[in-house]
């Protein structure tokens, strides 16, 4: 157990309270956006998707699935970082096989999750940007 300094020593110890692990999750956010290149684009391009449904006046059912796959995307990054980490965590510098597969395995879902992500905005967006353009 560590001692009782904040200050000096990282917490081992479950959240005492909600204010904590609200903090701690907080922190993870900030974390995986300031360090993750592909997750800052994640998020830019969920900002271009909300101007874009905004201006096209999605109905409520639309934007439903337009934010199951925006955030199954964000989701999938997250998910990959974890990986990615704990990944590191283990093997450090050296390469093992599974370590690699394990990576490459999370690099996957976050593709998976794009493709899913592309077919659910182009299923929703079609008639609408049909409508702007021919009519």
């Amino acid at each position: 157990m560590v001692s009782e300094d904040k200050d000096k020593q990282p917490q081992v110890t479950r959240n005492r309270n909600f204010a904590m692990a609200l903090k701690n999750a907080l922190h993870g956010i900030l974390v995986v956006v300031l360090r993750e290149r592909n997750m800052r684009i994640h998020i830019i391009s969920a900002f271009m998707i909300l101007l874009a449904g905004l201006y096209c006046g999605l109905r409520r059912s639309d934007w439903l699935w337009v934010t199951i796959g925006v955030f199954l995307v964000i989701y999938s990054e997250f998910l990959n970082t974890i990986v990615e980490s704990i990944v590191d965590l283990i093997v450090g510098r050296r390469y093992h096989v599974l370590a690699g597969l394990a990576k490459d395995l999370a690099a996957g879902l976050v593709l998976a999750a794009v493709g899913v992500e592309m077919i659910i905005l182009l299923i929703i967006f079609e008639p609408y940007v049909y409508r702007l353009l021919w009519h």
